[in-house]
């Protein structure tokens, strides 16, 4: 069945996500989330420098279920087709969104590129199909702005 993702605003600020995998995907995502405030958490059996670094928590320990315990959403940033399936049913089961980096048909939702500048934020979505083009129209609103 086709997704058709509702774009929406959630406030994470406070709230416990958690991103498994630990390379520069895992980073720019993790960078993404600060800036909203949201109390991130990193496992991955090997975590790059940019993330230890950056003050959060981080495991370095292999994905397993009991992980999920108390995390509004879940960043799978595994690039691992097996597991990232596995991590989908599993979040669906424990009642955490889940997302799965680059593979939009396993996404209880996707994140848009954003454009913020204060309290305005614009955000550009495909509905998961066009990555790099809502990318495009993210970056001339960016330059209409500035």
């Amino acid at each position: 069945m086709k997704k058709n993702f509702l774009p929406i605003a959630i406030n994470i600020s406070g709230e416990k996500i958690l991103i498994v995998g630990g390379d520069q995907s895992a980073w720019k995502k993790l960078q993404i989330l600060q800036r909203y405030g949201a109390e991130v958490e990193v496992l991955a059996k090997k975590v790059c420098s940019g993330i230890k670094q950056s003050g959060v928590t981080f495991f370095e320990e292999a994905y397993h279920s009991k992980f999920l315990k108390g995390y509004l959403m879940l960043y799978s940033c595994t690039n691992n087709e097996t597991l990232d399936r596995q991590i989908e049913s599993d979040c669906r089961a424990a009642g955490v969104l889940v997302n799965i980096h680059d593979n939009p048909a396993l996404c209880q939702f996707v994140s848009p590129a954003i454009y913020r500048n204060g309290n305005i934020s614009v955000a550009v979505s495909s509905n998961g199909e066009d990555v790099y083009e809502s990318i495009r129209l993210r970056n001339e609103i960016r330059e209409f702005f500035n």
